[in-house]
């Protein structure tokens, strides 16, 4: 029954969201009527003929529904039940379901600040997005994983964002039915990427906000007019603002990628190719990259982060156009003020007083403005599970955070170790470049702008990262099937109350010993001491 309840509970919240739009058609794929989501895709149609009448309706739908979703463990699915056929089916029938999702959000845009109603709506479309894509994720993990069994594994870091080297069913490359889009090949100035990178301080871009995410990087292309090569100008925290042929890019194995474009191509070509222009002139004259903007502040552009690329190459291009200055994204991002100091440390300019009023522009929001529409999206099944656990992890890091006043605490040796690396950094003899890009030599990873304490960081996150993932590693090997998030939440969440109680007695020992130290009692005219029992985790992240 619980799995039966799961695909309803998709299909009837993500179609009852419409907001007095016109409703697309749904096309049920032919081997779900021979399967077991027969009556459940019956119950969906009736769902859909409903729709909602009221953004409040919408944030109740979406918030009961998610609920629902949330509960589902990883014994209420079988995926041995599911045929390879109706497991494309599925990834591709959700993909559809967001595609009307989107276009359905439509009708929520307005010129003025959302209601709170109209907020928890958003709110709620987001988050059934998440759940959709996750769901997808479990869907395409298991199909590739019972596909490769006695065959050699898929290197899909090969695969650009095409099919065409894979003939049995791929599910891995969705494509908008609006749009003819086999590949690299089809890409045009101005579309923009949207990805997901594979490292920790990604998964915490994603999350930082206060709506999760599950994608870290945005991306401009750039397609010259004269010699038709892709191009793209983007921003990374270890080089700076660069622009590069696009194999670059496809180098750098994300694990996930959406391509958006805006249906005015003469204002998005004109976009790629302003930004285009900046960077490599920049980098031409100065020697060196526009700096990465670690504050986040979009509306100045002398320093540039990630989403800065997509918001100053169309503002410009809006403005030569038709004097009008183009605000990307509709939606922006928002903080929660329990996470100042993680944010100050990041390096963004928040403080007590701006925080609640402080905006920028997160990769992820991207997905949610109406003006650009979702072309294709394409993952990479093999890093799926990597990406999964991440997630997990930065949500309960943020979590502890938020609710039990976690922060981060490099020790003294960590510090002194990062701070010699930062100081040696600014050392001539110590820079080093590591590749060449489009006629610009590069700085090996941390530029020079980034501070000591965003070193420690990125350092430590690292490395209080690494202790949860692999307690999420062994969970899952011992239960032999994939963890929903509940399950990891569950298995992250004893995992901490464990090592919190070893950080509470190895403190007492820890000031025991001092005490014995500095005059304790001696036993035999030998001063006891107790053995310490070091935390995995909580000397470097614990309440403050």
């Amino acid at each position: 029954m619980k799995k039966r309840l799961l695909t309803c509970g998709l299909c009837l919240l993500s179609l009852t969201i419409p907001i007095g739009c016109q409703q697309k058609s749904y096309r049920t794929p032919s081997s779900l009527k021979n399967s077991n989501f027969d009556s459940l895709i019956h119950e969906m149609h009736e769902s859909v003929s409903k729709g909602v009448k009221s953004p409040k309706e919408c944030a109740q739908k979406t918030q009961y529904y998610y609920g629902k979703l949330f509960e589902i463990e990883s014994d209420d699915i079988d995926f041995s039940e599911f045929s390879k056929y109706q497991m494309q089916d599925f990834t591709m029938a959700s993909f559809s379901i967001r595609l009307d999702l989107k276009e359905k959000l439509k009708a929520l845009n307005s010129n003025d600040e959302l209601t709170q109603e109209e907020l928890a709506c958003l709110k709620g479309v987001k988050t059934i997005f998440r759940a959709l894509r996750y769901l997808e994720d479990y869907f395409i993990e298991s199909y590739y994983a019972s596909r490769q069994k006695g065959s050699k594994p898929i290197d899909f870091n090969t695969l650009d964002y095409s099919n065409n080297k894979i003939k049995d069913l791929p599910v891995h490359f969705m494509v908008n039915p609006d749009y003819s889009f086999e590949g690299v090949e089809d890409l045009k100035s101005g579309d923009i990427i949207l990805s997901r990178g594979n490292a920790y301080s990604s998964a915490a871009i994603a999350r930082i906000g206060d709506d999760d995410h599950q994608f870290s990087h945005l991306t401009l292309v750039y397609r010259d007019e004269k010699t038709n090569k892709l191009y793209t100008s983007e921003a990374h925290i270890e080089v700076g603002n660069v622009v590069a042929p696009f194999q670059v890019h496809l180098d750098q194995k994300n694990s996930r990628t959406v391509v958006f474009r805006h249906k005015d191509e003469k204002l998005a070509h004109l976009a790629g190719k302003i930004m285009h222009e900046r960077f490599s002139k920049y980098s031409k004259e100065k020697k060196k990259n526009v700096p990465y903007d670690f504050t986040m502040d979009y509306h100045d552009d002398s320093e540039v982060f990630c989403s800065e690329v997509i918001y100053h190459g169309y503002k410009k291009a809006s403005e030569q156009l038709s004097s009008k200055s183009m605000d990307i994204p509709e939606y922006k991002t928002t903080f929660n003020p329990a996470l100042l100091s993680f944010l100050q440390d990041f390096g963004l300019k928040v403080t007590s007083e701006n925080i609640s009023s402080f905006k920028t522009f997160g990769p992820g929001e991207i997905q949610f403005d109406s003006r650009f529409d979702l072309v294709a999206e394409w993952r990479n099944p093999n890093k799926l599970k990597d990406t999964r656990y991440k997630d997990a992890v930065l949500t309960k890091i943020f979590e502890w955070m938020e609710n039990k006043n976690y922060a981060f605490d490099p020790g003294l040796g960590t510090k002194l170790g990062n701070d010699f690396a930062w100081l040696a950094r600014r050392s001539i003899v110590t820079r080093g470049l590591i590749k060449f890009v489009a006629g610009v030599d590069l700085e090996e990873k941390f530029p020079l702008n980034l501070g000591s304490k965003q070193i420690d960081l990125f350092v430590v996150l690292d490395e209080v990262g690494e202790q949860l993932y692999k307690k999420i590693e062994i969970a899952e090997k011992e239960k032999g099937k994939i963890l929903s998030f509940k399950e990891m939440f569950e298995v992250l969440e004893n995992y901490r109350a464990q090592d919190e109680k070893v950080y509470g007695q190895y403190l007492k020992d820890k000031k025991f010993n001092q005490k014995q130290m500095h005059g304790g009692s001696r036993r035999n005219g030998v001063r006891r001491r107790r053995k310490l029992t070091r935390p995995d985790f909580h000397h470097l992240f614990h309440s403050s």
